[in-house]
């Protein structure tokens, strides 16, 4: 397929998308830094997911000894996810400036500005979605903000 057929429309939202992941998973993960230090953070993120596992394993198999044990780890776990949730709390009101991005866009951007096939044209508002979906998992594996399984 010949590149200079897919709209400058396209490309653009894409770049936007792009831009706009990797800024915001930056600014995450540097907030996470500075409030909690990255190494206690994926540390945290360890524990979380270990505890997790192994109480799923715990209530599948019906053990109730692990399950008695994990009971007294709860609050430790609950702690720890309230002091990892803070950042994402500053976060919130920054992303909302990207809000200020859309009217601009969508009067920049009124016809359709992809075409997938099976399903046809694409708006401004879903192509910048999809795009923002695959961008922002990008961003947030490589940038290593997403949790650990």
């Amino acid at each position: 397929m010949d590149i200079s057929v897919i709209p400058v429309a396209t490309l653009a939202i894409m770049l936007v998308a792009v831009s706009i992941s990797f800024a915001n998973m930056g600014l995450n993960r540097l907030i996470i830094t500075k409030m909690l230090g990255w190494h206690e953070y994926r540390s945290m993120q360890k524990e979380i997911a270990e505890y997790n596992s192994e109480r799923m394993a715990a209530m599948r198999s019906k053990d109730t000894k692990t399950l008695e044990r994990l009971k007294k780890k709860e609050s430790q776990i609950n702690a720890m996810q309230t002091k990892m949730f803070k950042p994402q709390m500053v976060l919130i009101p920054i992303t909302f400036i990207y809000i200020f991005i859309w009217p601009v866009l969508i009067g920049y951007f009124p016809q359709p500005v992809a075409y997938i096939p099976y399903l046809g044209a694409v708006p401004f508002f879903y192509w910048y979605l999809i795009c923002s979906f695959f961008f922002g998992t990008i961003a947030s594996k490589l940038m290593g903000v997403t949790p650990i399984q």
